[in-house]
């Protein structure tokens, strides 16, 4: 199964190909309105296609925010290599979620 983002990223390389074939195409024979539909369903389905891709990197946020309260929650835990292996593997999971936010 192919992760969310790539598909949209797919879509999004695809409608920006029929964007620029539909209004630049010349020697295409259809018509001006159906070559306008073409292009302001590909333009408004990119948009759409950019909004969830936000949505997404939402959820990166959403779950930064939860190791952050967790590490919180871990001050009041005594000092020792329990407490440091919780931090440690945290810290790891929050830095990867950073890289992908950082993308």
């Amino acid at each position: 199964m192919k992760k969310s983002l790539d598909v949209l990223e797919q879509l999004s390389h695809k409608l920006n190909s029929h964007t620029t074939f539909y209004k630049f195409n010349e020697t295409i024979e259809a018509t001006d309105k159906y070559k306008k539909g073409r292009v302001d369903a590909s333009l408004w389905l990119n948009d759409l296609v950019f909004y969830f891709v936000q949505k997404e990197k939402g959820f990166l946020f959403e779950f930064k925010d939860e190791i952050q309260k967790q590490k919180k929650k871990l001050e009041s835990v005594k000092d020792g290599d329990y407490k440091n292996g919780l931090y440690d593997e945290l810290n790891i999971i929050e830095d990867t979620i950073n890289d992908g936010i950082n993308k």
